[in-house]
């Protein structure tokens, strides 16, 4: 179903992963809302620390703030999946909006199987957008990434469909940063709640601000939202 939207949506990822979220979260999600007034936010996981019911009844409160929709692909802090579905729905997402396709996929036990990549290839179509908890193995990334075989499984899907995927979003890492393949933008975008960490050649380095994206839907430009810790 085709949903009514904004000109904004938003991106942000591990919001809630670590104790001590409540200083850093809803102070982002404030300057987010201020400065975009996204429509939806889509989330590549990790809304809890260890997956308790209390722990999502309590960041829903902050999701609930504002006339915005939260939309959450299930991050390896989640599980079980159970309790999850109970404030997220499934795993998977697929959320129209206007020309927009975006595309939640699971991958909360750190792989991206042969049944996840045919359910992704079902889904896409023109003007997709890729949201899920972990990133392909790439230099800076390989210590908090997929496994080799899974990131190959990966790559072949934005092989085969690279003139209809617009854009790909990760967290996990908590950092923000930017790599392209085919001409696609791969987008870590972890840390809007959690601790905020650089990345060094392949691994954490000293500490940058926490940060959140804007996506503009009338021109597909992807903006960085930072704010100090």
């Amino acid at each position: 179903m085709v949903q009514a939207f904004g000109k904004y949506i938003g991106i942000l990822g591990d919001p809630a992963c670590r104790p001590g979220w409540q200083a850093n979260f809803p102070r982002m999600a404030e300057l987010l809302w201020e400065k975009y007034r996204p429509s939806h936010v889509f989330v590549p996981g990790d809304v809890a620390a260890y997956g308790r019911p209390d722990e999502h009844e309590e960041i829903l409160q902050y999701c609930r703030k504002h006339p915005w929709e939260w939309v959450v692909a299930m991050g390896d802090h989640d599980r079980p999946v159970d309790i999850f579905r109970r404030y997220w729905g499934p795993p998977h997402k697929v959320t129209d909006l206007g020309r927009w396709r975006f595309i939640g996929v699971d991958t909360s036990d750190r792989v991206f199987t042969n049944e996840e990549s045919l359910w992704v290839r079902e889904q896409i179509k023109d003007d997709s957008i890729i949201y899920t908890h972990l990133p392909p193995e790439m230099v800076g990334w390989k210590f908090h990434s997929l496994y080799p075989e899974c990131t190959a499984r990966f790559f072949a899907v934005l092989d085969d469909f690279h003139d209809q995927i617009r854009a790909c979003f990760f967290g996990h890492i908590h950092s923000f940063d930017r790599k392209d393949y085919r001409g696609i933008p791969l987008i870590v975008t972890g840390a809007g709640g959690a601790e905020a960490l650089g990345l060094g050649s392949n691994e954490y380095e000293g500490t940058r601000p926490f940060q959140a994206m804007a996506f503009d839907t009338t021109s597909g430009e992807i903006y960085l939202l930072e704010d100090e810790p």
